[in-house]
């Protein structure tokens, strides 16, 4: 192989890869923050329901 062709597939395997692990780093990042905004909110539902005097409890 020449050199131009060796650079060519080295910047594409480094292209893929890097877009690969951004993209999983984002799904990853993406999963806690939904999940940080759900406990979040059961928390709010759950003081809520504690703290309502007109639930009757």
């Amino acid at each position: 192989m020449t050199g131009p062709a060796i650079l060519l597939l080295i910047a594409a395997i480094v292209v893929i890869w890097g877009g690969l692990a951004v993209s999983a780093t984002a799904l990853y990042l993406r999963g806690r923050r939904e999940q940080a905004q759900a406990r979040a909110e059961a928390s709010a539902l759950a003081h809520k329901h504690l703290t309502d005097p007109s639930h009757g409890a």
